[in-house]
């Protein structure tokens, strides 16, 4: 009895083993998925066009010019805080694995982002009370490096190079505004590609439930034969 009872009890665990893989594996496939994402591969676009060596390591200096390439808005103490995080400080450069990891959780997070339209024309108002519609250079270089955290003269003179008028010394801030957003399409803003994943991520659940039932239902039909 015991003779033939053994072999049953080892072809039943074989059974339930061979199930249990075929479940891991089409997890492990779906979450593979999930986690190649239109983000990661905007990440690493940016970053190829420095690897110039193709080692997937850029030199530190191409850190911020990178990061700004994304759109995202930093500080030059944000972008010091940025490099502690992802330096490798032996080779004096940034791995590409580091950057991502960081900046995939940032831009996640939505940090750094730049301020919406709306928000910078207030905030531009405020500081045109006559309503002129511009503001001269000297006024706003002096609000820019004195006001709340302020710009280095580097950031304040990047700006003047495209803001102001080289002629008449005015800074027309609606078209420097317009010049702003229409600055990095929206195919490859990282934060409206954030926004496209989290929207196809809340369609998608209602089916990844299904599946996943789907999935459950027939584990345990097999198990039951």
């Amino acid at each position: 009895m015991l003779e033939t009872e053994h072999p049953i009890d080892v072809d039943r665990l074989s059974v339930q083993k061979n199930i249990s893989e075929r479940r891991i594996s089409k997890r492990e496939s779906i979450k593979l998925i999930e986690e190649t994402t239109l983000l990661e591969k905007r990440l690493c676009e940016a970053f190829d066009v420095f690897d110039n060596a193709r080692n997937n390591e850029v030199d530190v200096r191409d850190l911020g010019t990178i990061i700004r390439a994304l759109g995202c808005v930093v500080t030059e103490a944000e972008l010091q805080e940025i490099q502690v995080q992802v330096e490798d400080v032996i080779k004096n450069c940034v791995p590409l694995n580091k950057y991502v990891e960081y900046m995939y959780k940032a831009i996640s997070e939505r940090k750094f982002k730049p301020a919406e339209p709306e928000e910078l024309l207030k905030a531009f108002q405020l500081l045109d009370p006559d309503n002129r519609g511009y503001i001269m250079k000297d006024d706003l270089e002096k609000t820019l490096m004195e006001i709340g955290e302020p710009f280095t003269k580097d950031e304040v003179a990047e700006m003047m190079a495209v803001a102001c008028d080289p002629v008449t010394k005015k800074v027309h801030y609606e078209y420097y505004i317009n010049l702003l957003i229409a600055k990095i399409p929206k195919n490859i803003n990282v934060y409206s590609i954030v926004d496209q994943m989290e929207q196809e991520k809340l369609e998608l659940m209602p089916k990844r439930r299904r599946l996943e039932s789907l999935l459950i239902e027939a584990e345990g039909k097999e198990l039951n034969t």
